[in-house]
Order: C-alpha cells, then sequence, then structure tokens
C-alpha cells in the first residue's frame, strides 16, 4: 500500500497526537508511517500497539530546524511516502524546507494559534517573539499544497493570521470512537466513584490540559458560586500542564480544598465521563475541542463557552452556553445543569445525535484516504 509520512514535534500526550493515532490506525488504503522531530514519546508505544511504524530522531534544541530537516530528509529518501502530512508548528517549519521528489505536502491547523487573546496577555517579549513566529510561518505556508483544518474556525482565523487563500484549505473535523464511551461498565464507574472518595456527591468534570486558555480560572471562581447553593457536588479537573501551581493556589484563595480535585493525566477519562453530573469547558480558544466531542459521545451534560470552536460541536439544543470569561454566568449554567435533569439530559441526547453525525471516527479516517487520493490523481 502507499505510505503517508506523518511530521509531528512529538508524540507527548495532546489532542493532535491523539487524533493522529485515531485517524491513522483505521486507513484501510494507505500504511501511515509517523516520525516525531524532537524528544517526547509517551504515546510511541500506543502507535506500535496499533501497528503504526514510529519513528524517533530526538533532535536536540527546540528550534533547530537545520538538523530536523536534513534528518527527515533522510527518512523521506528511505521511507519513499506518497505524501508527507505535518502537524504542528515546528514540523510545519521544517516539512516546508524539505527537497521533495513529487510529494505532496498536506499541513494541519489545529490550534487557534494567532488568537488576539495571546497578544493581548503576553508580555513584550513574548508578543515580539509570537510576531517573529508569524511571519515566519505566514512567509513558508506557501510551500504547503493543502491545508486540513479541524474547524471552519480554525480555518478562517489562520487564513487571516497566515495569508492563507481558503480554497487551500479544507475542513475536516477532529473524531472519536463512539464504541470507547458506549461500552463503559456501570460497575467500573461505581468503583472508580469509590476510589475517588465522592459517594453521594454531584459531580463537575473538566478535561482538558492546564492552561491559562482553558478558563479554569473562571471554573473555579463560577464552583464557588455553585457550593453556595449546592454544598454537595465537587469538581474533578482532569488534565497536567504549567498552570497547576495558579490553580492550586486559587483553590486555596476561595477555601475550595477538599471539593476541587486536580487529577493529573487520566487513560480512564470515558469512566470519568459517565460519572459525571455535568461536563463544564470554559475555554476562551481552542482548536476543535476533543474533550468537548468526548462528553458529546458520552452523553453527559454539557456546559461551555460561547466561542466558535465550541459552538460549531454543540449549541442552545445540546448543551448550556456561557459567555466566555464570565464567572457569573458560567456558575448560573452549571447551577441549572445540576437542578435541572430532564432538560440536561435532553440536551445531551441531542449532543449524542450531533456526535454520530459530525465527529464518528471511522468516516473522519474514510474523509483523509479520499483527501489523499484527490492529491495523487494525476
Amino acid at each position: 500500500m502507499k505510505k503517508i509520512l506523518f511530521v509531528i514535534d512529538t508524540l507527548e500526550m495532546g489532542g493532535a497526537e491523539k487524533s493522529i493515532l485515531d485517524i491513522a490506525s483505521r486507513f484501510k488504503k494507505y500504511t501511515p508511517v509517523v516520525c516525531h522531530l524532537y524528544p517526547g514519546d509517551s504515546l510511541k508505544s500506543d502507535y506500535v500497539a496499533r501497528g503504526i511504524e514510529v519513528i524517533s530522531l530526538n533532535v536536540s534544541g527546540h528550534y533547530n530546524f537545520r538538523e530536523a530537516t536534513k534528518r527527515l530528509q533522510q527518512i523521506v529518501h528511505t521511507v519513499q511516502p506518497k505524501v508527507i502530512h505535518s502537524t504542528l508548528f515546528r514540523s510545519d517549519i521544517v516539512a516546508r524546507r524539505l527537497r521533495r521528489n513529487g510529494q505532496p505536502l498536506v499541513n494541519s491547523l489545529v490550534n487557534n494559534t494567532y488568537h488576539s487573546s495571546r497578544f493581548q496577555n503576553a508580555v513584550l517579549l513574548m508578543k515580539l517573539k509570537l510576531k517573529v513566529l508569524q511571519a515566519l510561518d505566514a512567509f513558508t505556508a506557501r510551500r504547503a499544497d493543502l491545508f486540513i483544518s479541524n474547524s471552519v474556525a480554525i480555518k478562517n482565523s489562520n487564513a487571516k493570521a497566515l495569508g492563507i487563500p481558503l480554497e487551500k484549505i479544507l475542513v475536516i473535523y477532529r473524531g472519536r470512537s463512539i464504541n470507547r464511551f458506549m461500552t463503559v461498565v456501570s460497575s467500573d464507574v461505581e468503583t472508580l466513584r469509590k476510589s475517588l472518595n465522592i459517594e453521594g456527591r454531584k459531580v463537575l468534570l473538566n478535561v482538558s490540559r492546564l492552561l491559562e486558555r482553558k478558563g479554569q480560572l473562571d471554573l473555579l471562581r463560577a464552583f464557588q458560586r455553585v457550593v453556595l447553593q449546592t454544598p454537595d457536588v465537587v469538581l474533578l479537573i482532569a488534565g497536567e500542564g504549567p498552570f497547576r501551581k495558579v490553580l492550586e493556589a486559587e483553590v486555596d484563595a476561595l477555601g475550595l480544598r477538599g471539593k476541587v480535585f486536580l487529577l493529573g493525566t487520566r487513560a480512564d477519562v470515558p469512566m470519568l465521563l459517565k460519572l459525571a453530573d455535568a461536563f463544564v469547558f470554559p475555554s476562551h480558544y481552542e482548536g476543535l475541542p476533543g474533550a468537548l466531542i468526548e462528553a458529546m459521545m458520552s452523553q453527559t451534560p454539557i456546559v461551555a463557552s460561547d466561542i466558535p470552536e465550541n459552538l460549531e460541536c454543540v449549541g442552545e439544543k445540546e448543551a448550556l452556553i456561557h459567555r466566555v470569561g464570565d464567572a457569573a454566568d458560567l456558575g448560573r449554567c452549571i447551577s441549572e445543569v445540576l437542578h435541572n435533569r430532564e432538560k440536561s439530559m435532553t440536551r445531551s441526547l441531542a449532543a449524542f445525535a450531533q456526535a454520530q453525525q459530525k465527529f464518528e471516527i471511522d468516516a473522519i479516517a474514510a474523509q483523509y484516504e479520499s483527501t489523499y487520493d484527490e492529491l495523487l490523481k494525476p
């Protein structure tokens, strides 16, 4: 079969890394080979377990583009892929520098990288760095033959930020396997509940990296309001990241110790979703949010911010939508979802139907293969 060479920065735990694994492992017409350029391979064993060849270059230096390009060029010569498909900024820059022998180059657009809030919240030195990286990204983007964006919102924002013609960007949504969320055993969920020592408690769940843009500070401030009305509620936050110490300090400052639990990275998200009374996703900006899609597939009632990326997944019929950055409005929505179970379940069923229609992983993988077919037509 024809080979597709996926190039990505690392194989650490992240939405893009897990998405490639889910998609590529379902290919029927192409053989995927995955090359990560820089150190970090937490997901490597998962790729290998699904029969995907992984090449680890482990190039030293965060922006060592010259060495990464040289070594990737050797991999391309050895693998002889029909298509090169890169994901994330550093890999895109390196892949664009390659001498290609007729192979089409696809770049993925998975993040709202140049969102205005990144510049607004950054110190001067970081603003300058972002501007330089954006200029490099825009200057080299013309070397890609096609961009695959995981949402319309990301397509539009990146087209504007990088000067990419809209006709060069194809939207294929990020997918998930519904079966993974429909086969959770209830007894396992109850065992998990006991292990977390939250029996008899209402449960709110947030799943995402611990980053400022994920809105978790808004969530803690909203949760403080919710606790006043619903004392038996707890908040679980599953994920890891550089914002942990800030969140821990805020938990203490708000007097929420013993009611908020930072669980770190978890492999049992489907079970966490099944025990949760509501999934809360207050992000300020996103790619296409995989965690939100997972909540839809789990039929867990959802509260989400009104950013365009979230609204491509759920609207007023499928979730309670709050004003982004507004802790009071977020608290109001959380209280409503906890105290009006019948309406919440109606919305969650509508969200599940939406997920079946738009985000089922086998259909997403087929769209990728059809796209490669089109690129390779004479």
